[in-house]
């Protein structure tokens, strides 16, 4: 099998809907964690949530210092020993069971810890040599920190005014309040911002492009596995649909689409059911009524023709026999003239049997068949019958078959009516539309005052009001008669 023909199974709908849903599956999970890892990276980051986790955390730690602090002098000793404790430190955690924080730190993380007086001024430091006692500890720190500082020397206690973060550094603030809840100083934390952390978006570029791939990997043969089940009921239903209306469109309604499902699929099977079994009804009902259209149609004209024939043939022949002995001369006119009857009823029968052999257009088109039937017509009536076709193209079959019947009545009006010696069958095809004409050069009529007593121009008007076409009929008294029909195609 070459690779194009491999493809070409992609243009089938069940393989349209398992390749769909396995890369928008696929995509989907992309998406969701492309969102995730942005997200991460906006909040941890790009943002200040990092300093301000350590808040809490410092404000429990500082209650043991309160009191060294609030000593005249300070216990200076205590306090630096806490702040070594704090810096060399690996963990802080909240002793609120509310809160259940835990902060790992390390030594390379606080470059300086400080404890201020209620001024603002350097009371403990570690390194000592960062921020000596009696120094104010804001001019220890960058100008970002003073805002903070400020702060929590004023009682604050809120994170999100006692930590900033920079682009390299992190300051943290905690005021150190007493037992009667006053500030008596502040631990100022200056925390430098790990090199990995400024490495965030290669890490978060490297892990979404192998996770990704990792994802994209895993979900092909799920999703493929789970689109293609789901894709094949679909298909199968729809395959159903397209096999049941290819059968309605040869003319088979007895097929049926059995599909029980009550979602839209199967509201539209049933639809269709219930349409292809009105359509059948309704062929059935069309076929019945032109049976009988047909039937009143030859009824009149044995009635018509035939009958009347053969009952004139019937009077001939009773007064030839009631003659034959007297006057025998006499009774072989009678009999001739029962024997022209006797021909002209046969014509007439032929003629009708004829209409009824609508075979006459099957594989021929309805130019061919036009002229098969004329020069039969010709022989049968004596009467010269010529064809003429301009632009001639297949047509629908009802339309051949119309234009082919309206000839027919047209032709056999002709030879009961019209003693013409020559008739002109015209089919002419104009863009969109095709037109007919039937000419002869017999007696005419006066058309004002036959209009809607013969039954073979009503045949017509009718078979033209089908196609929604329109019809014209001139004839003068003497000078033949000429019917034309201009229908759509």
């Amino acid at each position: 099998m070459s690779i194009l023909s491999r493809l070409r199974v992609f243009r089938r709908l069940q393989w349209k809907l398992t390749l769909t849903y396995t890369l928008v599956t696929s995509a989907a999970i992309l998406v969701v964690e492309v969102i995730l890892l942005l997200v991460a990276w906006g909040l941890i980051a790009r943002s200040g949530l990092v300093p301000r986790l350590f808040v809490p955390v410092f404000e429990e730690s500082v209650r043991e210092i309160a009191p060294a602090l609030e000593r005249t002098p300070p216990d200076t000793a205590h306090i630096q020993r806490w702040l070594q404790a704090l810096v060399k430190g690996q963990t802080l955690e909240s002793s609120d069971p509310r809160r259940r924080l835990r902060v790992n730190i390390g030594p390379a993380m606080i470059a300086l810890a400080a404890v201020t007086d209620v001024r603002g001024r350097s009371v403990a430091a570690y390194p000592e040599d960062a921020c000596p006692p009696g120094r104010p500890v804001e001019t220890c720190l960058a100008p970002a920190a003073s805002a903070p500082l400020q702060a929590a020397l004023a009682g604050v206690h809120d994170p999100r005014r006692l930590a900033i973060r920079t682009s390299q550094d992190m300051y943290v603030m905690t005021p150190i309040v007493n037992r009667s809840g006053t500030v008596v100083g502040v631990l100022a934390v200056y925390i430098r911002v790990p090199q990995e952390w400024n490495e965030f978006p290669r890490a978060v570029v490297s892990t979404l492009f192998f996770s990704g791939l990792l994802v994209f990997l895993l979900t092909i043969p799920v999703g493929t596995l789970f689109g293609f089940l789901t894709a094949r009921g679909l298909a199968r239903r729809l395959r159903a649909l397209a096999e049941a209306s290819e059968a309605w469109r040869r003319g088979d309604f007895s097929a049926v689409v059995h599909d029980t499902s009550q979602d839209e699929l199967g509201q539209l099977a049933r639809h269709l059911n219930s349409m292809a079994e009105a359509l059948e009804g309704l062929l059935q009902a069309r076929q019945e009524l032109a049976a009988m259209e047909e039937r009143h149609r030859l009824a009149r004209d044995l009635h018509d023709s035939v009958k009347q024939q053969v009952f004139a043939t019937a009077m001939q022949v009773a007064a030839a026999r009631n003659l034959i002995d007297r006057d025998p001369r006499q009774a072989k006119v009678h009999l001739a003239e029962a024997e022209r009857l006797a021909k002209q009823a046969q014509q007439e029968l032929t003629a009708l049997i004829r209409e009824l052999r609508p075979a006459a257009l099957a594989g021929k088109g309805l130019v061919a068949a036009l002229n098969t039937y004329v020069a039969d017509w010709s022989k049968q009536t004596g009467i010269r019958g010529v064809v003429r076709a301009r632009g001639a193209r297949p047509l629908p079959l009802h339309v051949e078959q119309t234009l082919f019947r309206i000839v027919q009545e047209a032709l056999s009006n002709v030879a009961k009516h019209s003693a013409a010696t020559e008739t002109t069958v015209s089919l002419t095809w104009e863009g969109d539309r095709v037109v007919l004409e039937v000419e002869d050069n017999g007696r005419g009529f006066d058309v004002r005052e036959r209009w809607g007593k013969g039954i073979g121009l009503q045949s017509m008007e009718e078979r033209v009001q089908q196609l929604g076409g329109t019809w014209h009929i001139e004839s003068t008294p003497g000078k033949g008669t000429r019917i034309r029909v201009v229908t759509p195609v």
